[in-house]
């Protein structure tokens, strides 16, 4: 079925949607903490917007101390009033003290469960070890860590994260691209402040989506978050599951060929064009080489060998998905008593067992082929880069250099879906 994706006129209403995303996550994909704390607003800070639309971004935590070099005017509170102006050129050193909080500035120390650091009413941005935020900084103590937060809003995230998640390319040509892409990071935070968590919604960093903060931001990823405002992808009224990978290699996969999730219709395998649309993504195609000792000791680091005295008999493609990723690659090995051994490694936990030769990284794709060479080396060539569930972001930019519009672009990685409004 061919979706029609939805103009202004379509786009449903906030309060509406809020409680479909509430009573959707209740139900059915996240586990919820229902302890929520006290979201603290700064008055007159410009970046301040209705709770709802914050997202709480964890961009430290530490056992010991923590010391903060501040690089512009800062409003220091605690949870109740303002405590101190910091000028710029001043360290803070927070420590915990007595099951609180001992903020220290030169020789003057304040003491609080909860600090907040705002910019001032001329520079709402706070800059901090060379670092800019929007928003506002909670700092506070849990299971004996100090606690950095970046409470901001959620549009302001989005902004943060466009450039350090997505090549921004050269001019206008990946404007529909980073429109899509703008909708997918927007969409997965929204879904991570519903988990309800009691202090932080997400991480900065691969766990979640990286956040770069203001100095992630440029003008044109700003002004497509801004074009894209409130709009988040969703699947029978509902918010949609979002993934996103690199490069696809001409497939995408069924995510519960990768993530064990449940069999969600929009996350099925497409083929991605004809001719791949992410074919131009930079090492599209690849190729790793191990000797025989460098693949044997990947096998004893993850715990599937006793020893590192294996040789290897034999290493092939058991079984792949209808993507033609590989799904069961067997692993023949003998070890010095003659004692044979065999190995199956599944699906995408092949990529990390293996990993690239180098051993920097886990293996760029299971799109691959393997063989033993004559000087028994190991030899992988693939294609793509990820897991392949979900939005492909060089397939995205390879469509956007084609006039393709965002909608597009969108319901061809995620069919079936459709962008509604989650706020007005």
């Amino acid at each position: 079925m061919k979706l029609i994706f939805s103009s202004n006129s379509y786009l449903k209403s906030s309060k509406l949607n809020l409680l479909l995303l509430s009573s959707f996550l209740i139900l059915s994909f996240l586990t919820l903490n229902c302890s929520g704390t006290k979201r603290f607003a700064i008055e007159n800070n410009e970046s301040t917007t209705a709770e709802s639309n914050l997202i709480r971004v964890l961009l430290s935590e530490k056992s010991n101390e923590v010391q903060i070099n501040i690089d512009s005017k800062i409003k220091l509170s605690d949870e109740n009033k303002l405590l101190a102006e910091i000028n710029p050129g001043n360290k803070v050193f927070i420590q915990q003290s007595s099951g609180r909080l001992q903020l220290s500035i030169s020789d003057k120390s304040f003491f609080a469960d909860t600090f907040f650091l705002s910019g001032s009413n001329e520079y709402p941005i706070i800059k901090i070890d060379g670092k800019q935020f929007r928003g506002i900084l909670k700092i506070f103590s849990f299971n004996s860590q100090i606690k950095v937060v970046n409470q901001i809003g959620l549009e302001d995230y989005v902004k943060g994260v466009m450039t350090k998640e997505m090549p921004i390319g050269n001019g206008n040509e990946n404007y529909e691209a980073l429109k899509a892409f703008s909708i997918c990071v927007r969409t997965y935070a929204l879904l991570k402040i519903f988990e309800n968590k009691s202090f932080y919604d997400i991480y900065p960093d691969t766990r979640d989506q990286v956040y770069g903060g203001v100095d992630a931001e440029t003008s044109l990823t700003n002004e497509i978050v801004d074009e894209t405002k409130g709009q988040i992808l969703s699947y029978n009224g509902l918010p949609a599951i979002i993934f996103y990978h690199s490069s696809c290699g001409g497939f995408t996969e069924d995510v519960k060929n990768v993530f064990n999730n449940n069999d969600l219709p929009y996350l099925k395998s497409v083929a991605d064009g004809d001719e791949p649309f992410c074919s131009i993504a930079p090492k599209f195609n690849w190729k790793e080489e191990f000797s025989e000792d460098v693949f044997i000791s990947r096998l004893f680091d993850a715990k599937l060998i006793p020893t590192k005295n294996f040789k290897l008999e034999s290493v092939e493609v058991k079984s792949r998905f209808e993507s033609g990723r590989v799904k069961e690659l067997v692993i023949n090995l003998i070890d010095d008593n003659k004692n044979k051994k065999t190995l199956t490694l599944l699906g995408n936990k092949i990529r990390s067992i293996i990993r690239t030769a180098d051993g920097k990284s886990i293996l760029r794709s299971t799109f691959f082929n393997i063989s033993i060479d004559g000087n028994n080396r190991v030899v992988i060539v693939g294609k793509g880069y990820g897991h392949g569930v979900g939005f492909c972001q060089w397939g995205a930019i390879g469509q956007s250099k084609q006039g393709i519009d965002y909608q597009t672009i969108l319901n061809h990685y995620f069919p079936g879906t459709q962008i509604i409004m989650y706020n007005d």
